[in-house]
């Protein structure tokens, strides 16, 4: 797969088929692979381009402050998109991809035809004790450097249900670059979208799937913030929606894609 040097870095990338763009951006820790199965469905219909962010898979090291993390990769994506010669796309962002994906559109809204955000959210300021919880958690970083079985297992037991979300998940704790992928987690703990994104006025999608009510919160936030949006709960799913059940995800996104009135069924 080939790699391109951009903004004193280097970014591996893949890029197939013909038509209009499609751009996919991985979750914490995860590379490009994590949407092989969107690569499969959409090549044959559109230009398919998916990313490895810095300090994640084959691209460059990570080295920037945590306050500059998520502004430089969105800064990288823009120059190995101008170097591509593409100047228009659908962005897709899966969890920390969806984040990625919010902050390229205010930074660059011009390249963004339409915005799908899954598993994702807006801010990390707690709307209830519950969620209080679930941050205080994501701020416990330390759990990273757990030994690798450890978090091979807890995986698992999470994805038992879904073999193709569970063979990728368990790449990505064996291969993640752990001190950049903290980095990242330190960089997103700190997020508060919720005022630029009700400026968004492109088409936009928020899937989630159902399987978490405080990531359902968390889409629903999103989606009420963007004023040109359609939100949409992927049943028996989990993050990563898009492998827990790929071809419910595509399906939806391919309608979205080509602007189709009718909602499709599970």
């Amino acid at each position: 797969m080939p790699k391109e040097r951009v903004n004193q870095t280097t970014i591996h990338y893949e890029i197939e088929g013909s038509g209009e763009a499609i751009v996919f951006i991985p979750g914490l820790g995860a590379n490009l692979s994590m949407y092989k199965p969107q690569v499969e469905y959409f090549k044959h219909s559109n230009t398919v381009i998916s990313i490895d962010l810095r300090g994640n898979g084959e691209s460059g090291e990570l080295t920037t402050k945590v306050s500059e993390v998520l502004t430089t990769q969105c800064k990288d994506i823009k120059l190995l998109l101008e170097k591509l010669d593409i100047h228009s796309a659908i962005f897709v962002g899966v969890s920390y991809g969806g984040v990625i994906c919010q902050l390229f559109t205010k930074l660059f809204s011009s390249i963004v035809k339409k915005l799908v955000i899954v598993d994702s959210f807006c801010t990390t300021k707690p709307k209830s004790l519950k969620m209080f919880g679930i941050m205080i958690g994501a701020y416990m970083v330390g759990a990273y450097y757990l030994p690798t079985k450890f978090l091979t297992n807890s995986i698992k037991s999470t994805y038992a249900k879904w073999p193709l979300a569970l063979e990728e998940m368990e790449k990505v704790v064996t291969n993640m670059r752990k001190k950049e992928v903290v980095k990242q987690r330190l960089a997103i703990n700190r997020i508060n979208y919720t005022d630029f994104i009700a400026e968004f006025n492109m088409p936009s999608l928020v899937l989630v799937g159902n399987h978490t009510n405080i990531g359902i919160d968390m889409s629903k936030q999103i989606a009420e913030r963007l004023p040109n949006c359609r939100f949409e709960i992927i049943e028996n799913a989990f993050d990563p929606s898009n492998l827990c059940q790929p071809e419910i995800f595509n399906r939806k996104l391919d309608y979205f894609i080509n602007e189709d009135s009718t909602n499709p069924t599970d």
